[in-house]
């Protein structure tokens, strides 16, 4: 039992951290998604452009420029690995 809810809890981090790369940008959350926040009294309302996304009405999520670093580290560190192993020669080479 406790194993099949570990494996459920891996899978939604999985899902999470998939979805945190695929859509990095979600509405913003002061503003709503609308891009301006309503200012002063009901009888002189003024609509302010919102100070968290400037107006764009989408902010970045939560840890997504994380899962953006990591994977950019990954894909240099596997680049920088393929490059070293097309340089080296085998041994077999060296002696000859």
């Amino acid at each position: 039992m406790s194993f099949h809810l570990f494996l459920y809890a891996v899978a939604a981090v999985a899902l999470w951290l998939a979805s945190l790369y695929l859509h990095p940008f979600g509405a913003c959350l002061r503003c709503r998604g609308q891009g301006h926040l309503i200012r002063g009294s009901k009888r002189k309302p003024k609509a302010v452009t919102c100070p968290r996304c400037k107006g764009a009405a989408r902010c970045q999520r939560f840890a997504s420029k994380t899962v953006h670093q990591l994977a950019r580290r990954v894909r240099r560190y596997r680049q920088h690995q393929a490059r070293l192993t097309e340089r080296t020669p085998s041994h077999a080479d060296r002696n000859l």
